[in-house]
């Protein structure tokens, strides 16, 4: 079957047989159109409707060849900065607490208090998942993650289109908190200076990162696009794709745990309740806790692209509202728009606009 070679469409090959790849894929990825400049990602590239780091882009022939699904898999999905870390220590907790009890006296040998979140479950999207090293791939159900648009799944992880693939956790988050996030941790990579033979790569102000933000010119964007294709997966298949919004998550997070654990088919029992697990599991994976732990605080997170990345970098504030402190209510009514009119007729909305 052939595969179409270009930027945009939905060509059959990739979506409904992932494990066919042209052979001169690199050199097509290498003719798509590049996007503007960006610190965490310097090549960006559009395919598909979506802007795709390089690597990401050339790692999918073996994402999608090398994912083997098993009974009760469980895939944890978002948009980057949109509640990912927290998502994955809380369905970890959750999913291994008959292993590794979150209590506070059995809980002090908890894989949470010495491994960094992003270890304990693995992305798919950059093949460390691959790598059982320290991945906790083998009990059931397993957990897996990934930044990858529905879309350009492997097709044996999407359960939504009929394909009997993977139950699927998407987090998402209001636009703004999630572009002054990235913002900020776009900040924090740590570059080889020049003297080193790096790039001496430097972060955009505000302002520019913000403009590029409403062309969609980010790792993995537009957002919008990303979430409405995971919200209209879990319109299609009830049942296979549980939506959270992290917002709720942070007025509930008790109510969420609940329905996080019993959509992975380990829910809460009396007994547990009466026990405070629910309870124990949330102080574990609160982000005062996660923050100050050694690992978090001293450990390091490398990218392929050949930054470094501190693991503190991904526990900052967390809190809803805090583009307010970032843009006027100017940037913020314009970046809603934007979003309104993308999503208009999926019946999706992100929330509140800036005026209420």
């Amino acid at each position: 079957m052939a595969m179409a070679c270009d930027g945009g469409g939905n060509d059959e090959a990739l979506t409904n047989d992932d494990d066919i790849f042209p052979a001169n894929f690199a050199e097509m990825v290498a003719s798509l159109p590049q996007g503007s400049y960006a610190p965490l990602f310097p090549c960006l590239r559009q395919y598909r409707g979506f802007w795709l780091p390089d690597a990401v882009l050339r790692n999918l022939p073996t994402v999608h060849a090398s994912f083997e699904k098993r009974p009760a898999d469980i895939l944890l999905a978002s948009f980057p900065k949109s509640g990912t870390t927290w998502l994955k220590a809380l369905a970890f907790a959750a999913a291994r607490r008959s292993v590794h009890s979150p209590s506070p006296f059995d809980g002090v040998h908890h894989p949470l208090l010495s491994r960094f979140s992003h270890d304990c479950v693995r992305f798919i999207d950059t093949l460390r998942f691959l790598d059982d090293d320290h991945a906790d791939t083998t009990a059931a159900p397993r957990l897996a993650s990934t930044h990858l648009p529905y879309s350009l799944l492997p097709r044996r992880a999407r359960a939504a289109d009929g394909a009997g693939g993977c139950r699927i956790v998407y987090i998402c988050r209001d636009p703004k908190d999630t572009l002054v996030s990235l913002w900020h941790f776009d900040a924090g990579v740590k570059w080889p200076s020049q003297a080193e033979g790096g790039t001496g790569t430097a972060a955009l102000e505000f302002e520019e990162a913000f403009e590029l933000y409403c062309q969609g010119q980010c790792g993995l964007g537009p957002q919008w696009e990303h979430v409405r294709e995971y919200w209209e997966a879990s319109k299609r298949s009830l049942g296979t794709v549980l939506f959270l919004r992290y917002e709720e998550m942070l007025q509930d997070p008790a109510g969420n745990l609940r329905k996080l654990a019993e959509f992975m088919g380990c829910p809460f029992t009396a007994a547990e309740e009466d026990a405070g697990v629910v309870r124990a599991i949330l102080e574990l994976c609160s982000l005062d806790r996660q923050r100050n732990l050694p690992v978090n605080r001293t450990g390091v997170y490398k990218r392929y692209t050949g930054g470094t990345i501190e693991n503190r970098s991904f526990f900052r504030k967390g809190a809803v509202g805090d583009w307010r402190n970032h843009m006027t209510l100017e940037m913020a009514a314009r970046l809603d728009g934007v979003v309104e009119e993308a999503l208009k007729g999926s019946g999706f909305t992100f929330g509140e606009s800036p005026s209420n």
